[in-house]
């Protein structure tokens, strides 16, 4: 911990207005603009596909490390709360202690065993969404977050203001 604390010292004038904007975003509700740029940069899906085809590619969006910072403050502290306030789905896997996709897969494959012992008939139907966060209507999401999970005030203002900001640097 005391090397961290060193090393922070010998850089804290380079860093530390870009760790005002950390905290005036979390005061303010709003994701500053410094922190809705990100390098985009192309990744070959797999290595067996032609290089030299632009399809062959999906791009990666890499923001920096006090954005990402942020988003790690700001998701502990939702799921803080989600988590105390017992709000949190029992059969959500992702973001979570001790689940997985494993966990996930077992509870698909046992209700799918239990419905073939039961004798009845089951279909799984598996999509591909390449582009998910672009198919969440984010004015929905919003309105769900407040009204099944009451986020409200700041909380709702900030997590606008990311939503938003997302948009635009794409």
């Amino acid at each position: 911990m005391f090397v961290i604390d060193r090393q922070l010292k010998l850089v804290a004038d380079l860093i530390a207005p870009f760790l005002t904007e950390l905290f005036r975003s979390l005061s303010t509700a709003t994701v500053p603009t410094v922190f809705k740029s990100a390098l985009i940069a192309p990744l070959i899906k797999k290595p067996d596909l032609d290089s030299t085809d632009p399809r062959s590619y999906r791009p990666i969006s890499n923001l920096s490390v006090v954005s990402k910072l942020l988003e790690h403050i700001v998701f502990r502290q939702l799921y803080s709360y989600l988590s105390a306030a017992d709000l949190l789905p029992r059969l959500q896997s992702a973001y979570r202690t001790h689940h997985s996709t494993e966990t996930s897969v077992l509870k698909v494959l046992t209700d799918i065993l239990y419905a073939v012992d039961d004798g009845d008939l089951s279909v799984l139907a598996l999509p591909h969404l390449s582009v998910a966060f672009d198919t969440v209507d984010h004015d929905i999401l919003l309105t769900w977050l407040k009204v099944s999970f009451g986020i409200s005030g700041a909380a709702l203002d900030w997590l606008q203001s990311y939503l938003t900001s997302m948009l635009e640097c794409v």
